[in-house]
């Protein structure tokens, strides 16, 4: 296990904001087809999620050789995530799949006028980390449990990119099982599909 914490500038401002923007523009344009994909998520009512879109799988290969070195080891990149927390969201105390051996949360946009925490519990210690734009928690979201209150701003962007060890007991789970990054969830094997429906 790792200790959770901080990466001060993980992603310089001018990415940032080009994901921010990119992502918002998904979550705008199934607004404008009057779909419900993105805005169905059970684990956080009240926002947009979308699994592993191209501008965040990128990232998490961008990111990969920090995050590497950070850890000192070699990581194989699994899924990405991106979510548009709204008011009123809350992120319930939980932990993630095994895919999620090594999580990178980020920080994309916030709302200036609120402080809103990331808390992280390990090995009995609980951890609180307030993220600016562009800032990162790593930290094992298949065994720390996470969570953040209820969010009292406008809108919180953030990106997750998830890792799993190189030479570990979920190296199998690369790609989250996907033939490659960029690929849909429908192209994971039945291992995630019953792991997440059990989750």
């Amino acid at each position: 296990m790792i200790e959770p914490r901080l990466i001060k500038n993980l992603i310089p401002i001018e990415l940032v904001n080009f994901l921010d923007l990119e992502f918002t523009m998904i979550r705008d344009c199934m607004k404008k087809l009057n779909s419900s994909s993105g805005f169905d998520d059970p684990t956080v009512p009240n926002s947009f999620s979308w699994y592993s879109p191209i501008c965040f799988e990128a990232l998490s290969m961008y990111i990969k050789p920090i995050i590497e070195k950070e850890l000192g080891e070699e990581l194989y990149p699994s899924y990405s995530f991106g979510r548009i927390y709204m008011h009123g969201s809350e992120l319930k105390k939980h932990t993630d799949r095994k895919s999620s051996e090594i999580t990178v949360s980020c920080c994309l946009r916030k709302d200036p006028l609120v402080d809103w925490s990331l808390f992280f519990e390990h090995k009995n210690s609980v951890y609180e980390f307030n993220c600016d734009v562009g800032d990162a928690v790593i930290g094992c979201g298949n065994l720390d449990p996470h969570w953040r209150p209820v969010y009292t701003g406008k809108e919180h962007v953030q990106a997750f990119m998830q890792y799993v060890r190189k030479n570990g007991e979920f190296s199998h789970l690369k790609y989250d099982t996907r033939p490659c990054l960029a690929s849909p969830y429908e192209l994971t094997n039945d291992l995630i599909k019953n792991e997440y429906s059990n989750k």
